[in-house]
């Protein structure tokens, strides 16, 4: 695999307290969206540790062939026109297969994430990626274990001491109440107001969202997108040209809320939301 940069080897041995019986990868991974199902990788980049302590850095823009969604450009920074003139992963699938033959993986989350999506490009380019031999390690598996991330860990943390469940009906409501207010005063640079507070919780504009779930919503240019599946990022006005049937689809699946049912067959016959 060609890389973009190359940091030389360096020996770690001394700084870094993980055993290593043989190379691990750390792999950090840039796609065109957040559902492993339909992501495409738009950048790869690695560090190989070897057992010695020796490093070697790779970092390379890939071509996805498909549009990155608006949300994932704001994520990593990276859009389409960066992609345009990269090339595609199928070009780099042997040597890196070559290069990640015998390591264990590293990252953070990328058990859930990374690894599925990667496996899926090896796939897509003729290559059967196994991991059940591979050692994963996952920082962010690590850090949930290190600090749980569940009610009683949020009570300890924001509130103190140990939370007891009772059969007092109060009693939890008000602890949800002590951990938010605990939240607040720990982090004062949170938003004091319900409404942007929301939006900084879940990391995007709920103002763009055209349903209440965000499955459509807007893009920074006012176009209405789709916003989850194999066409997560493309404009309604493309699907209703290109895949009215997938539109349609969406319109009689009962998964979906009416309301998304009635955008789907909207735009299935060219008829977009209504904004106002």
């Amino acid at each position: 695999m060609a890389s973009e940069e190359h940091i030389p080897a360096t020996n770690m041995n001394s700084e870094f307290p993980l055993r290593l019986e043989r190379p691990i990868v750390f792999l950090d991974i840039q796609t065109t969206g957040p559902d492993h199902r339909t992501a495409r990788i738009v950048k790869l980049t690695t560090l190989r540790v070897e057992p010695d302590g020796t490093e070697q850095f790779r970092s390379q823009l890939i071509n996805p062939n498909s549009p990155i969604s608006p949300g994932a450009t704001n994520f990593h920074g990276i859009s389409d026109e960066d992609v345009a003139d990269a090339r595609p992963f199928a070009v780099y699938a042997k040597a890196l297969y070559e290069y990640l033959n015998g390591c264990d993986l590293a990252g953070f989350g990328i058990r859930r994430f990374h690894v599925r999506v990667l496996r899926q490009e090896f796939e897509f380019a003729g290559f059967d990626f196994e991991i059940n031999e591979r050692v994963i390690v996952d920082a962010m598996e690590i850090y949930h274990r290190l600090e749980p991330r569940d009610f009683a860990g949020a009570y300890r943390r924001f509130v103190g001491g140990k939370f007891v469940r009772t059969i007092e009906d109060e009693v939890t409501v008000n602890a949800i109440k002590a951990i938010i207010h605990g939240q607040m005063t720990q982090h004062p640079d949170l938003p004091d107001d319900a409404a942007s507070l929301e939006r900084w919780a879940t990391g995007e504009s709920i103002e763009r969202h055209i349903d209440d779930e965000g499955r459509f919503t807007l893009s920074d240019e006012g176009d209405p997108l789709i916003n989850f599946g194999r066409y997560r990022g493309h404009t309604l006005y493309d699907l209703s040209e290109t895949h009215p049937d997938y539109l349609r689809w969406i319109a009689g699946d009962d998964s979906f809320t009416e309301h998304q049912r009635q955008i789907a067959a909207d735009a299935a016959e060219g008829i977009m939301p209504d904004f106002d």
